[in-house]
């Protein structure tokens, strides 16, 4: 008979129990400690820990759960149902005409010019006006002292359009109007709110154009993102409307003449190199400080530009460095971003000696400038990080990344900003002149015009939650004295220089001789390897004991081959072909590269 084993008895020394509770202990010690350095974001709200098994109704509480999610999933698909049925309706109601209603045939739109901007400004029998649209937000970044000195008597009538002003507060946009009044050029504020139907203010601008035009053309010029081809869209519809000969033409934007466009050269690159060796010169003060200006003047029109994402940057620091020069309130961005006080970007006064040179001293405040620029940038992108959780291993603060989470809010349209003008109309009716106050009254009825998408200020905070970030003005923009042109523009080659990242470019049509050279050379390399093949297939054939390491013997190739093989291979150029390809998934077939 089996004996049965007696069952081993659970009782242990007291050495060997205490010896598991700590262990116990220092395992959970060691996974909270974790859990803190742990940068993983975890939700703080308590999972609903369900209905306990020893409550007495749990069966007939489930039910009831149960029972109430039935009814609403029923609800939302009878409510999806009625909104299909309504939207059917709509459509067929749309596409049946009412007696005595006719569609509009023609859709207002406005080509694009391509004459040159110094044919434009100068006298031109077509175009008899300019729209000059600026961005309300910051008119002081997108005007041009260059573009008034060089209109004549004879140029076109300039006239300024404030784009964009339902996104600034009524009190702001009389203001500039008001300052841009005072150049002695009509000022129309123009709105285009996403759900308005039509733009806001084009009418005005409209019945305005109207006599000076005649039949005429007006053509619509500004910086980039300034909003200029929903102007010229709005104002062809206006000139529509009233069945006017009008045409509205729409500019490619507005750059400098130093803007350098990509040219894919290798000489040009080689010379470049060989100039910034040659040019090595010490650091002057006045070298420095105009090197400063120029990457200043770059990121702030990049700021005021506000196109595309931004916080795709490649120095999202450089750009926060920038914008908190321009922030007039500092007090707005902590009351954003929950942030405590950061610094006041005043530098400390020069420690040098009296007798130390002007450029020492001048080359030791730039320094120190820049210096205290940077420690207060650093210590708000802290507060910053630490206030929306953008954390590290161990606590660090990820100041990169808050600085995109910024320029994201800023491009993203989170936040509200523009820039505070110099003028109040309090100051204007205490201290200004009889002309002074009527320009304000004029620049007041215009704003009143538009009154039913511009904001009071206290409305307009509203309605950005709070979210107000007051810019100190420029005086100048950073392209206020550069020589502007237009941007390339091609019609037809559009789509062809899209496909040139992706697919191989070819030579011009000068060049198409030596390609067919090119392509003789290659031919005759074809069939000199066909034979050659051909030869080695016949020696294998023939030599079946030798053994396959053995090498076997190629008759001698044309002499013209070989010459064409020996010579070094030619430079790699832009117009070289390279090995047929299947396009990745994006790109576009170019046919010249596949036939």
């Amino acid at each position: 008979m089996v004996r049965v084993k007696k069952r081993a008895s659970k009782r242990v020394s007291t050495k060997q129990r205490e010896k598991v509770h700590k262990k116990v202990r220092e395992h959970h010690r060691k996974q909270r400690r974790d859990a803190k350095k742990n940068p993983q974001w975890k939700s703080r709200r308590r999972e609903d820990p369900g209905i306990p098994n020893s409550f007495p109704f749990k069966e007939e509480l489930l039910n009831e759960i149960e029972q109430k999610r039935r009814v609403a999933a029923e609800e939302r698909m009878m409510r999806d149902d009625e909104e299909e049925e309504e939207e059917e309706g709509e459509e067929n109601e749309e596409g049946v005409p009412a007696p005595g209603f006719e569609e509009p045939l023609n859709l207002p739109f406005a080509p694009t010019l391509t004459t040159p901007l110094d044919d434009v400004l100068q006298s031109n029998k077509e175009i008899k006006a300019l729209v000059y649209v600026v961005d309300a937000r910051d008119p002081a970044s997108f005007q041009s002292a260059w573009l008034e000195e060089q209109l004549t008597k004879k140029s076109p009538a300039l006239v300024y359009v404030l784009s964009k002003a339902d996104l600034v507060p009524a009190e702001v946009l009389t203001a500039w109007v008001y300052r841009l009044l005072s150049s002695k050029r009509p000022v129309f504020p123009v709105a285009t709110p996403p759900s308005a139907a039509a733009a806001i203010g084009v009418d005005a601008l409209a019945a305005f154009l109207r006599p000076k035009v005649r039949g005429g053309a007006t053509a619509v010029i500004g910086l980039e993102n300034a909003g200029k081809t929903s102007v010229a869209t709005a104002l062809q519809g206006a000139f529509q409307e009233d069945d006017g000969e009008e045409q509205v033409f729409d500019t490619p934007a507005l750059l400098s003449s130093k803007t350098t466009l990509p040219v894919d050269n290798d000489d040009d690159d080689e010379d470049e190199e060989d100039e910034e060796e040659e040019v090595e010169e010490e650091v002057t003060a006045l070298g420095e400080l105009q090197r400063l200006e120029k990457e200043r003047a770059k990121l702030q029109w990049l700021l005021a530009r506000n196109q595309g994402n931004m916080q795709r940057f490649k120095d999202p620091y450089a750009l926060i460095r920038t914008l908190l020069s321009r922030v007039a309130h500092p007090e707005d961005l902590m009351l954003i971003y929950g942030t405590p006080a950061f610094g006041s970007f005043v530098p400390a006064e020069a420690t040098l000696s009296d007798d130390a040179p002007v450029e020492e001293a001048v080359l030791e405040k730039l320094q120190r400038t820049e210096d205290k620029a940077q420690a207060d940038t650093e210590q708000f992108l802290i507060g910053v990080a630490r206030s929306v959780g953008r954390l590290k291993r161990y606590g660090v603060p990820d100041i990169l990344s808050a600085a995109r989470g910024i320029l994201r809010d800023w491009s993203q349209a989170s936040i509200g900003y523009y820039a505070v003008p110099l003028d109040r109309q309090k100051l204007v009716e205490a201290n200004g002149t009889k002309a002074d106050k009527a320009r304000w009254a004029e620049a007041q009825g215009k704003v009143d015009h538009v009154a039913s998408a511009v904001l009071p200020r206290k409305m307009w905070r509203q309605q950005w939650n709070g979210r107000e970030l007051r810019l100190k003005p420029l005086h100048e923009g950073p392209m206020a004295h550069d020589v502007l042109v237009f941007a390339p523009y091609e019609e037809e080659e559009e789509d062809e220089e899209d496909d040139d990242d992706d697919v191989p470019v070819y030579a011009d049509d000068d060049d198409e001789d030596e390609d067919e050279d090119d392509d003789d050379d290659d031919d005759d390399e074809e069939e000199v390897d066909d034979e050659i093949d051909d030869d080695l297939d016949d020696d294998d054939d023939d030599d079946d004991d030798l053994d396959d390491e053995e090498d076997v013997p190629a008759p001698p190739p044309k002499p013209a081959a070989s010459k064409k093989r020996n010579a070094p291979p030619p430079k790699p150029a832009k117009s070289q072909k390279t090995a047929k390809r299947a396009p990745a998934p994006g790109e576009a077939y170019d046919l010249n590269a596949y036939f």
